[in-house]
């Protein structure tokens, strides 16, 4: 993109002794090196972002590249390349008008990217900034500045980089080197030992789980078991949708019921257990590992590196698990190989109640199965902590012990008081939370209420119930 014109030498300089104060796009002066041991080595600072040691800068043997140094960032992925030249660097700024969006692009999808590039409002003094920039250089027009940073990017050799002399005292891993060594031990944020990593079998197996999109895109034979990657893939309309809804409310004012509500409407949420048959035998499973991608919001270098490893859409969101089953090496030869995956139950909240008088019932409604059931109260009680034990702790509560008919296992039925009681009103280091357990009848079921300073006139109940929601499936990953 950039265009021939002045020297890249006279230009840095040109560029480095403005008077002109771009502090107002996020851009500042400062000295022209830097001692950070992330910083490529010979590297010659074009300006400052920020106040944590964040630069852009040119690096001996890369001509007049420009780069964005974040040494926050985490090991490995403080560099990328952002514009070919400085000229197309200053035609980035008078684009995006903001440093920073050039500065993180490298961990935004396109979506985010002009989402916040369309937030920027510009005043008159940004106006005045922008059009000194553009008459003092000339620069060329790019019409997709996240296209052009993105593809720089996606063809940059990292290993190329010269590095500080100091950099492998404090960094095991080189410059967005996305290295992909997966073993027992590893989450998606670990690095695995090269000889502790398993061999990696492309599966690619699409499926459908609900009418969502699921794939297992590979998984990895390793010494002491296999490791298997799932991921399902979420439109970002359906995200759009939940964020929409849910994006602008405070989760510290929502109601139990809302709470869960946000809860199931959340499309990148889903608590799951994946069983692996091998040979037709179970394998135990060890641990599980979830991550997920937001293409509205900023994500952490682990999610991209493994989008980057398996081809996905930035543009869509994704939850990806990692789930490790054991299996003896000596085993015998794998014939054939399939992961069931089962949800988990989830909460769904049911109808608000007021507790009838004892031996008095009501009837509701079974939000997910539609039965009809009779709750009859047992009895309800007023208790109260013992005050010494929790000193200025609200100590007053109710038990309401009551019976199901038709039964409902306690482990799928609940209920909570929709008050959430009264605050702590001690010192700031004093407890957190105070939990109510007892003795719970050998019929029926027990409910304790919210903590109150006084005892409460009335009580208003929620029922919960522990539903699971979807089917088991069952994907067949080998042969």
């Amino acid at each position: 993109m950039q265009k021939d014109g002045e020297r890249p030498m006279k230009l840095y300089q040109k560029f480095r002794n403005s008077s002109l104060d771009t502090s107002i796009l996020g851009l500042f002066s400062g000295a022209d090196t830097s001692d950070s041991v992330y910083t490529p080595s010979g590297a010659r600072i074009v300006a400052w972002i920020g106040t944590s040691g964040g630069h852009f800068c040119q690096v001996m043997g890369f001509g007049d590249m420009v780069f964005a140094v974040d040494p926050s960032a985490p090991p490995g992925d403080c560099v990328h390349p952002v514009a070919n030249g400085l000229l197309d660097f200053i035609s980035l700024l008078y684009r995006c008008r903001d440093a920073g969006l050039i500065f993180r692009a490298y961990q935004w999808s396109r979506t985010r990217f002009e989402e916040q590039a369309a937030a920027i409002r510009p005043d008159y003094k940004m106006r005045s900034v922008l059009r000194a920039l553009e008459n003092t250089y000339r620069p060329p027009v790019i019409q997709d500045p996240y296209g052009y940073i993105s593809q720089l990017q996606q063809s940059f050799d990292y290993s190329s980089l010269p590095l500080h002399p100091d950099y492998y005292e404090w960094c095991p891993i080189r410059p967005g080197a996305p290295r992909w060594d997966v073993g027992m031990n590893t989450s998606f944020a670990d690095y695995c030992d090269k000889k502790k990593a398993g061999q990696e079998l492309t599966v690619n197996r699409a499926f459908l789980w609900e009418g969502e999109n699921w794939q297992v895109p590979a998984v990895y034979l390793c010494e002491n078991g296999i490791v298997v990657d799932s991921y399902l893939e979420v439109p970002c309309e359906r995200i759009e949708q939940y964020l929409e809804k849910w994006g602008h409310t405070d989760p510290t004012q929502l109601s139990i019921e809302e709470k869960m509500r946000r809860e199931l409407d959340d499309p990148l949420k889903m608590d799951a257990v994946g069983v692996l048959i091998v040979n037709g035998k179970e394998a135990p499973l060890r641990t599980t590992y979830t991550l997920t991608w937001n293409p509205k919001t900023e994500n952490t270098w682990q999610t991209r590196r493994t989008l980057e490893h398996y081809g996905l859409d930035r543009e869509k969101g994704y939850l990806l698990r990692r789930e490790a089953f054991l299996r003896k090496s000596s085993s015998p030869p794998i014939r054939n190989m399939d992961l069931v995956l089962k949800a988990e139950p989830v909460a769904v909240p049911g109808q608000r109640f007021v507790a009838p008088k004892n031996g008095e019932s009501m009837t509701f409604t079974h939000p997910v199965s539609g039965n009809l059931h009779s709750l009859t109260v047992i009895s309800q009680t007023r208790e109260a902590l013992d005050p010494n034990f929790l000193s200025n702790h609200p100590c007053c509560y109710t038990r309401l012990s009551f019976s199901l008919e038709p039964q409902i296992s306690r482990e799928l039925f609940s209920v909570v008081d929709c008050d959430p009681g009264d605050g702590w009103n001690g010192p700031k280091d004093g407890p957190t939370a105070v939990f109510l357990t007892g003795k719970v009848p050998s019929v029926g079921h027990c409910a304790f209420s919210s903590l109150r300073y006084t005892p409460a006139d009335q009580i208003i109940w929620r029922m919960v119930f522990m539903q699971k929601t979807r089917q088991d499936v069952t994907v067949p990953l080998l042969p």
